[in-house]
């Protein structure tokens, strides 16, 4: 049976670097072997979900490349695929359980469940209930809308974790959990066990935080008499300070990352290492250590993730963007870069983004590259003190004369401009500096020849006029 993957997120804010992670892991495991990538979105929380998250996830996970075979509006066989219309389905399932006595009503009130909680906490016990409504309603308990527990089974739970290997949990430790809230909604570790077996699931990868909730869905599957599918649980990602990553850390959403100039190829690479090594790798490119999907999807082998947990890391980011910029041809940059430049023409701005984008981190910093050769130079008091020198006339004025024997300025007709500089007797800086404050009003920035091509024969001769009015 070919592999069927899920991606479940909780359309309750937006997607983040390790809900990144979580999805490219399971498409990668599904496409490996030719199988199946689905997207669920689980919004049973009624009061923090919002579709405007869930399509704002969707053109996350579409701009990244990570397209699903079924899911809310593609559906598929196994629909729905928003977790909030299948209710019914967990109704169903919860009834089938309080038939069969694994499952029973609870009246309990939200206060004496806190009461419970806080006074285990203060005896040093975990927090677990105490089955007090296990037999039936007790006398003198108030007519609470009730919720539904599951009877959890005395024995191990064991399981075959495809990170971890063999697993064992004692189900007498867990206490008897609720699966149907008093609201008549289905709690996650319900909904979820009952949706990835009736949507034939049959791997799901995920973070370690959810290795608690395993043995509880587990154990709700086997007493429907459902097929558990396959988990294997990765550590979580840790920032520099060693604590686990925050979806409430908006600077590292897909959105924010996108806006700040990041391209989907780095997002996907600097994410698939966060405790994968894809051993192996191309060398017929010149950048052999930036993947694609397609290569990733070869080389994914669940046996190589990693029980250590992974620190994201900016500065790695920020090394597989240069690389994937330095790989990236112009044209498909350019609607990065574009909005920026309204009225440049397309051939004119394109030209500019080939001559700027060596070495650049982000599309932001090509773009801010472009505009500080593009603006009209402010030569200011020290600007002009260097541009005042006998020896920076000396070299404008012969500059201002090889370039007019030119009709463009481009790589070969900028070589002759170069040897045409010689007759200055100056070299390096001495020779740049000038000629880059006068075309720029700065002493520091690109290189001089890809200023030169970018502003073109006859702006370098306005600007050296500019020059010498502004600073006589």
């Amino acid at each position: 049976m070919l592999p069927r993957t899920r991606f479940a997120p909780s359309p309750t804010g937006l997607l983040h670097v390790g809900g990144v992670r979580t999805a490219l892991f399971n498409r990668l495991f599904a496409k490996h072997s030719g199988g199946v990538f689905v997207l669920r979105i689980e919004d049973t929380d009624a009061v923090r979900s919002r579709r405007e998250y869930e399509k704002a996830i969707m053109e996350d996970l579409a701009w990244l490349g990570l397209e699903w075979d079924e899911g809310p509006d593609k559906g598929g066989p196994f629909g729905p695929y928003r977790q909030s219309e299948r209710l019914n389905i967990h109704l169903d399932y919860s009834k089938k359980l309080l038939n069969e006595d694994k499952a029973y009503y609870c009246y309990c009130s939200k206060e004496r469940l806190r009461e419970l909680k806080e006074s285990r906490l203060r005896s040093g016990l975990p927090p677990r209930y105490d089955g007090r409504c296990r037999d039936g309603k007790p006398e003198g308990v108030p007519g609470n809308a009730a919720a539904i527990r599951f009877k959890v089974p005395d024995g191990k739970i064991e399981f075959e974790d495809m990170v971890h290997r063999r697993l064992s949990f004692e189900g007498a430790g867990m206490g008897d959990f609720i699966i149907i809230g008093s609201d008549n909604v289905a709690t996650y570790n319900f909904a979820a066990a009952i949706d990835d077996s009736l949507m034939n699931i049959t791997h799901v990868i995920r973070g370690d935080d959810h290795l608690s909730n395993t043995p509880r869905q587990i154990a709700v599957l086997n007493a429907l008499g459902l097929e558990p599918p396959f988990y294997g649980h990765i550590p979580l990602v840790l920032s520099k300070d060693k604590t686990p990553l925050s979806k409430r850390d908006a600077a590292l959403s897909v959105a924010a990352l996108r806006e700040n100039g990041y391209l989907k190829e780095a997002v996907l690479n600097s994410v698939a290492r966060l405790g994968w090594s894809p051993g192996l790798r191309r060398v017929e490119t010149p950048v052999n250590d930036l993947l694609t999907l397609n290569e990733m999807e070869i080389l994914f082998n669940a046996s190589a993730l990693s029980k250590s947990p992974s620190i994201f890391d900016e500065e790695s980011l920020k090394k597989y963007n240069r690389d994937a910029i330095a790989f990236a041809s112009p044209e498909s940059l350019y609607g990065l870069i574009a909005p920026e430049f309204k009225d440049m023409p397309r051939e004119k701005l394109v030209y500019a983004i080939a001559l700027a984008k060596n070495g650049a981190e982000t599309t932001i910093e090509i773009g801010t590259r472009i505009k500080a050769v593009l603006k009209k130079p402010a030569w200011n008091e020290s600007v002009c003190l260097l541009l005042s020198e006998e020896r920076s006339k000396k070299i404008l004025k012969t500059l201002a004369i090889e370039v007019l024997k030119t009709e463009k300025i481009d790589e070969a007709s900028w070589k002759t401009v170069l040897a045409g500089l010689k007759k200055t007797d100056e070299k390096g800086k001495a020779l740049f500096m000038p000629i880059r404050a006068a075309l720029t009003g700065s002493i520091e920035g690109m290189e001089i020849e890809n200023i030169a091509r970018i502003l073109g024969r006859d702006e370098i001769l306005k600007r050296i006029k500019d020059g010498e009015n502004a600073c006589p």
